[in-house]
């Protein structure tokens, strides 16, 4: 099964794993709309709101496991 990664970009992540929506707002609020933050890697996402990168990929892996 395919999970996530820190060089996807928050809109492969979307795409792929619609699941996750809510989460990924959780973490990020309404950044997961803006358009220039869709094409940026999950990594520097998550670095841009001061998150921990690999916590928060582990959180997405979480996620999906419910």
């Amino acid at each position: 099964m395919e999970k996530p990664n820190l060089q996807m970009t928050l809109r492969e992540c979307l795409e792929k794993f619609p699941q996750l929506k809510d989460k990924l707002y959780e973490l990020i609020e309404e950044c997961i709309y803006c358009e220039g933050f869709k094409e940026e890697p999950l990594e520097e996402v998550f670095r841009a709101h001061r998150l921990n990168p690999e916590k928060a990929l582990k959180e997405l892996e979480r996620a999906l496991e419910e």
